[in-house]
């Protein structure tokens, strides 16, 4: 059965930080190995962290296309000043085929989920800068992509619901 991602029930997160992320991360890490962690959404939590780790690695070695111009006009228009605030991106969208390379296998675990993130914020923590041409908003500094990839980071993790005394807990999952 399929959820509706825009109604789920999900935590309410921001991240400010990576290190905001990576703390997270512990705490989904340390709810998998209580046995209490849970998700609301339609993706495993290894799923949601293969999806992040498969964006963010485009962001810092570029993408394998751009959307078409009236498409990347819109959301320039529509969505680049709330993408740049580091606020969580809106749920419930569908990537267009063109973008599948971007979407998670079917089976991924939780412990693959975390190896790939984990190695990921490595890179981006290790000093290494987004540097790509965004296939929706072209030319992005360093910092706007920090904030894309946070609040991007920040709705999908959301559907993820760490429990138990392990756990972050949260409002909404």
């Amino acid at each position: 059965m399929t959820v509706d991602t825009k109604t789920a029930p999900r935590r309410t997160l921001r991240f400010d930080s990576f290190e905001d992320f990576e703390r997270d991360l512990d705490a989904i890490e340390a709810s998998h190995k209580a046995g209490t962690l849970k998700t609301t959404g339609n993706w495993g939590a290894g799923q949601i962290m293969e999806h992040l780790t498969r964006f963010g690695k485009c962001a810092l070695d570029g993408f394998q296309n751009k959307a078409p111009w009236p498409i990347r006009k819109i959301f320039t228009l529509m969505y680049k000043k709330k993408m740049l605030t580091g606020d969580p991106m809106p749920s419930g969208y569908k990537l267009p085929k063109q973008a599948s390379y971007m979407l998670p296998e079917d089976g991924t675990t939780t412990e693959e989920g975390i190896e790939m993130l984990r190695a990921f914020l490595l890179r981006v923590q290790g000093g290494e800068k987004f540097k790509a041409f965004s296939p929706i908003f072209g030319q992005l500094t360093h910092e706007e992509w920090c904030k894309a990839q946070l609040g991007h980071a920040a709705m999908h993790m959301s559907f993820i619901e760490p429990g138990g005394a392990d756990g972050a807990g949260g409002d909404g999952g």
